[in-house]
């Protein structure tokens, strides 16, 4: 009698630590074509390079918060702002973004102000606004405490 050796199956620890490692595998793919993916995808569908912004400050409250992430929509010029409207500007003194609301317009320039500050802002140029908040049924999109990994950095960099 011959004995033919059987090709021997792989045990089940070993069947199922390569079931995990796959799946994990798979996960980690999705999660990587979300994080580098979502960003370019937002950027051309909100029409704007700059997509989403944390809320730094507490100069907006209580419409949004500090660690708040926004969404922001790109804005073709000046018939795309309204008065009330919340915007995203470069503030080209210290060549930062700022998040306030539009208080007043005229033809070459706009005024803003956070709306728990007491004062307004400087004029802004129209070609200074990067876009305004996305809304949905005339609320901002916002994702709370998403962005305090931005407001951390800031405030770590503001201090040294």
């Amino acid at each position: 009698m011959t004995h033919t050796k059987q090709p021997h199956s792989a045990s089940p620890r070993k069947r199922s630590f390569l079931k995990w490692a796959v799946s994990m595998l798979t996960y980690g793919f999705i999660v990587a074509g979300i994080v580098l993916g979502l960003p370019k995808f937002l950027a051309w569908s909100l029409e704007t390079p700059y997509p989403m912004a944390a809320i730094t400050s507490g100069s907006m409250w209580p419409v949004l918060k500090e660690g708040d992430l926004i969404f922001v929509q790109g804005v073709q010029g000046k018939s795309d702002i309204r008065i009330g409207d919340v915007i995203v500007y470069r503030n080209k003194s210290n060549n930062t973004f700022v998040i306030h609301r539009v208080v007043t317009m005229s033809d070459g320039t706009l005024t803003t102000k956070g709306d728990a500050n007491f004062t307004g802002d400087a004029p802004v140029a129209y070609e200074d606004v990067v876009g305004k908040t996305f809304q949905v049924l005339g609320h901002n999109v916002r994702i709370p405490h998403l962005g305090v990994i931005t407001v951390y950095a800031n405030k770590k960099i503001n201090a040294q």
